[in-house]
């Protein structure tokens, strides 16, 4: 009589350990309940920043970490995303909730043509065609004040309430809490995406791109969906962005290349290709901000000092310790 064979469970089932779901609910319990219960607006919004970048971060590893591909202007980006959701508003009363949508399709229409632009770049060049991209972002919004207010800073509506949930400028909470269900749909999306086909393809374009097509796979399709993908997810969270914070202004200290430095040093800091080490360092590193920030322009060299570090001498960052501290 011949033995019934069971079929395998997926690889993702099999990986739910129950430490794992420990880990998970010990992460949820931290993010949670802390912000509720210290009853405190700084600590809240120490919490938003460090959440708020984690993920962006993590959108950044997605690009860096998985595709190979540098952006050196992500900051402008998340300007992009920025001014198209308070813009819809103050010019056409577009409700917000609608604007952080629109300003994920803008991102993704630019993620897409400057993917198509640098289809033949790679390494140096591709980095320094992001940089241009995004300073031409920035400067375009800065130099048009009659649209975009420029220099001079764009008022920016809050949310409108959700199901009866105030997200009046004074209500960190419910911010916060919201900041925390979008993170958690953009880090779970962004976890399964990885580990299909298309983040099989994506590690092999980053490993090497000329192997990836001699096997038959198109790294200029790949490439594009990957810019596509990230900057989608990097316009949404950069539209809550916006109206979290009240006012634009499209300075190089907000979006230029010193945002773009933090960004990078907290993917680098969390671990290349993790996604979810970037939200360990997010905090790590807007607790490092937020202690030294009478230091000013000075936190910039610790920075990078600090990424330097990780690069010589921990180059899979926090993730690489996760063995140690669990």
């Amino acid at each position: 009589m011949s033995a019934v064979a069971y079929p395998e469970k997926p690889a993702f089932l099999r990986e739910v350990t129950f430490w794992r779901v420990v880990k998970v609910l010990i992460l949820l319990g931290f993010l949670i309940f802390v912000p509720f219960y210290s009853d405190s607006r700084f600590i809240t919004t120490v919490f938003i920043s460090a959440v708020m970048f984690g993920v962006f971060a993590a959108i950044y590893d997605l690009m860096i970490g998985y595709g190979g591909l540098i952006n050196f202007g992500y900051a402008g980006f998340i300007a992009a995303g920025a001014y198209t959701s308070a813009l819809a508003w103050f010019h056409f009363g577009i409700s917000p909730w609608i604007g952080m949508f629109l300003g994920g399709v803008m991102c993704a229409v630019l993620g897409f043509l400057l993917g198509v632009i640098s289809l033949r770049l790679r390494g140096l060049y591709l980095a320094l065609m992001t940089f241009f991209v995004g300073e031409a972002i920035r400067f375009s919004i800065a130099n048009t004040p009659e649209y975009t207010r420029g220099m001079l800073g764009l008022s920016v509506a809050p949310l409108p309430d959700l199901f009866g949930i105030s997200f009046a400028r004074g209500e960190l909470l419910n911010y916060y809490y919201l900041l925390l269900v979008m993170g958690a749909a953009i880090m779970i999306f962004m976890t399964v995406l990885v580990r299909s086909k298309f983040g099989l393809a994506f590690k092999a374009m980053r490993e090497d791109q000329l192997a990836t097509e001699s096997l038959g796979i198109s790294t200029t399709r790949y490439k594009l969906y990957n810019f596509t993908i990230a900057s989608f997810l990097t316009g949404i969270l950069a539209g809550f962005y916006a109206h979290y914070l009240g006012i634009l202004s499209p300075t190089p200290e907000e979006f230029g290349v010193p945002k773009t430095v933090q960004i990078l040093t907290i993917t680098y800091v969390g671990g290349r290709g993790t996604l979810w080490g970037s939200l360990f360092s997010g905090f790590l590193l807007i607790g490092f901000q937020e202690y030294f920030r009478a230091l000013g322009a000075w936190r910039l060299v610790m920075f990078g000092a600090l990424l330097i570090f990780v690069m010589l001498y921990a180059r899979r960052g926090l993730a690489g310790l996760k063995k140690y501290v669990w």
